[in-house]
């Protein structure tokens, strides 16, 4: 990592020099003229190669994680772009930039257009501790077949996690916090007041952390919004859905109360920084469905955007204890859902997740949650808590099994011990340069063999770059 941040500042250098750095690379402040946190692991990012019709694959310490394209959802997909601060830029600055077309990999009459926004996490609001900038999420313009109609779906990515216990340790403290940047924002959890986070919520108090993380992507999810309303003839979007998981989780509920709640884009989706395109949108009918999502805000905040925003049912257990279980709690099954989200002109707020999950059940935080409760498994008020229950992959495969609907594609996530793709890796990592040599390999052999284009020229130009990173003294 300290090689990794070493690199990034000779970038800076080497484009004052006037020597073009390698195109597209991100995430330390060095690496874009920003304010630099040293203290935050040097995560890089490749906007450009945004494709979300190909498979993705990664590797944490010993397991792959393999994601495979929802065909359903990415072969109507015609066009992806990138917004994000460029280069030097002010923090309200955009650059909205194409990265991508379909081609043969979408359905002839493909039409709908997928923007990724930036945006920053490791921002407590602590003096000197800049956030660092990475991918937060998506705008999905999603056409309604048969139709001119459409959607809009934003979406947040969670936590980037590596060792839970590493970052939860170093990203705990207030004034030194380091590490993983999206735990130092999880773990920014102080609750603070319309004094400063009126931009959020004019009322109650909310988590500083995704605050400010949200804060930070506001101006990039604007661009986004108002670059998918043009060309549509001034029609609004049928039903807008907002949506993420566990950190994401978060950051939609703070979307949300910044557009209903709040005194720049709200209240109700008309205040003065909310463009004109968008004022006529159905804010008031938005749907928000939350996965495995955290504490965000005080009693008076969630129970406001939960009753009066949402119209949906409020928990409030009043009884402290180890585990908290909602007796009104809804299952993935209910008929209630389905037919909440699909009508266009009531919204909803339903917040999904196993009632064991550590994250949403633990009385760690104060503060309350958003949304009516729904259960992807049996809930027990004296059951213990399990830290698999957060999972993604988790709680998607109940929901699937619970719903048992054959239109309903397969998980799309899938975890793979590290011999089953690459069998010449030796069983201990020890990070040498080889190892990774052989990681690259197998990264390479399983795109050749995905029955999708690959770039090898691409995946070897960033090993070349990783390998002098890890070479450099």
């Amino acid at each position: 990592m300290g090689k990794a941040r070493d690199w990034a500042r000779f970038s800076v250098a080497r484009l004052a020099a006037r020597v073009p750095t390698p195109a597209g690379y991100r995430g330390p402040g060095s690496l874009a003229g920003f304010a630099n946190n040293p203290s935050h692991d040097p995560v890089l990012y490749r906007y450009d190669t945004l494709r979300p019709w190909f498979p993705a694959l990664s590797l944490l310490e010993t397991t792959w994680t393999e994601q495979k394209p929802l065909q359903a959802i990415t072969g109507e997909i015609r066009d992806v772009l990138m917004c994000y601060r460029p280069r030097s830029g002010e923090e309200h600055e955009v650059r909205l930039t194409q990265v991508a077309s379909a081609g043969l990999l979408a359905a002839r009459s493909a039409r709908d257009v997928l923007i990724a926004f930036e945006g920053g996490t490791g921002d407590k609001g602590e003096p000197d501790q800049p956030e660092s900038q990475s991918m937060l999420g998506f705008v999905l313009k999603r056409h309604i077949a048969g139709t001119s109609d459409y959607d809009i779906h934003i979406v947040f990515r969670g936590s980037r996690s590596g060792s839970a216990v590493r970052a939860a340790l170093r990203a705990l403290s207030t004034e030194n916090a380091e590490g993983n940047p999206d735990w130092i924002t999880d773990f920014g959890y102080r609750l603070i007041g319309p004094e400063v986070f009126g931009d959020i919520s004019t009322v109650g108090k909310v988590h500083r952390g995704i605050a400010h993380s949200l804060r930070s992507a506001m101006p990039k999810i604007r661009a986004s919004l108002i670059h998918l309303a043009q060309g549509t003839g001034g029609r609004a979007p049928r039903r807008i859905y907002v949506t993420g998981h566990s950190m994401g989780a978060g950051l939609a509920q703070h979307f949300l109360s910044a557009v209903m709640l709040g005194d720049q884009f709200g209240p109700s989706g008309h205040g003065p920084a909310m463009p004109a395109e968008l004022r006529r949108w159905p804010w008031d009918n938005v749907k928000l469905v939350t996965y495995s999502a955290p504490v965000c805000g005080d009693v008076v905040w969630a129970r406001t955007l939960t009753e009066d925003i949402l119209q949906s049912e409020f928990f409030d257990h009043p009884t402290p204890g180890i585990t908290l279980t909602d007796p009104k709690a809804l299952t993935v099954g209910n008929s209630e859902i389905a037919l909440r989200l699909a009508d266009p002109d009531r919204p909803a707020g339903y917040r999904i997740l196993h009632p064991k999950d550590p994250v949403t059940t633990l009385r760690v935080f104060a503060g309350k949650h958003v949304g009516k409760t729904v259960y992807v498994a049996s809930a027990s008020p004296l059951g213990f808590a399990d830290t698999e229950g957060h999972e993604p992959i988790d709680v998607r495969k109940r929901m699937i099994d619970t719903l048992a609907d054959p239109r309903l594609p397969e998980t799309s996530w899938v975890y793979r011990d590290l011999a089953e793709l690459s069998p010449d890796s030796p069983e201990e990592f020890t990070g040498s340069l080889p190892e990774f040599a052989t990681i690259a390999r197998a990264i390479e052999r399983y795109y050749r063999t995905s029955g999708y284009p690959v770039d090898v020229a691409r995946l070897g130009h960033d090993f070349a770059v990783f390998e002098g990173l890890l070479e450099s003294s």
